[in-house]
């Protein structure tokens, strides 16, 4: 399934784009899908100068031939991808992810992206989200935990060392030691690795907001598959349950 040309969408206000949106998901309205998407990253501005840009830097072709290298390295679900314009005002996104990011489904999957981004950052966001799209295909359910969501992003990572580089991992997988991590699995995560997605704990937690640790879930998540990973492969794990990679690790 080819690049969806959002960068022909051009003309049009996020909102509008939004309505486009509205047959690749269930009971859902423009708005609805624009504030979704503008919490995960998406710019909420026309942005017709910052596209222009994108498209001179050949940004939906590039994304087509990564795409489609890691759809046959990893035997991938072939999904339509729609690139935007990331938000480049948010201070906390640019910290920790550069001010790229994207959004993953089992059938779809968005990247927030910017003119001056690489293509090896490309590659290492769209490693992340891909790794997403696989895992929730091979595991599939209709509640995940915070235990499948901290493992969902350590997979995601690792899959940026192991796939791109280790110079292309986020930020966030350098704020903790391991003595730390393995503290805060232990005072944070375990008690609480069975609270549904939709649970207000659940993202609290995940990203460490308010008094928790920053990503706290993420860094967790990073350091369990880390561990996982000296016993099993990557495409391995992306078919284990999220228990039974625990149990590969010390954390268990």
């Amino acid at each position: 399934m080819p690049i969806v040309r959002t960068d022909e969408w051009i003309e049009e206000h996020p909102l509008k784009r939004c309505e486009r949106l509205i047959p690749y998901f269930e009971q859902a309205t423009a708005r609805g899908i624009y504030l979704h998407l503008t919490h995960h990253g998406m710019s909420s501005e026309k942005g017709n100068e910052t596209v222009t840009l994108m498209k001179q830097k050949k940004i939906w072709e590039r994304v087509e031939t990564l795409y489609e290298q890691l759809r046959k390295r990893w035997n991938g679900p072939d999904i339509p991808i729609f690139i935007f314009p990331s938000n480049a005002h948010h201070q906390a996104f640019a910290h920790d992810f550069n001010s790229k990011g994207g959004l993953a489904y089992h059938d779809k999957l968005f990247l927030f992206l910017l003119p001056h981004h690489e293509t090896k950052e490309i590659a290492a966001v769209l490693t992340h989200e891909y790794s997403h799209v696989c895992r929730l295909n091979k595991q599939p359910k209709k509640t995940y935990t915070l235990l499948d969501g901290i493992i969902l992003e350590g997979l995601a990572e690792q899959a940026v060392g192991r796939f791109v580089g280790k110079a292309y991992e986020a930020k966030w997988t350098t704020y903790y030691s391991g003595e730390e991590v393995q503290k805060f699995w232990k005072k944070y995560i375990s008690p609480h690795q069975s609270v549904a997605s939709s649970h207000p704990l659940h993202d609290r937690l995940l990203y460490g907001r308010g008094w928790y640790p920053r990503m706290l879930g993420y860094a967790v998540g990073y350091r369990i598959v880390q561990q996982a990973l000296e016993k099993e492969s990557f495409l391995s794990l992306i078919e284990l349950p999220s228990e039974r990679i625990v149990q590969l690790t010390s954390f268990e």
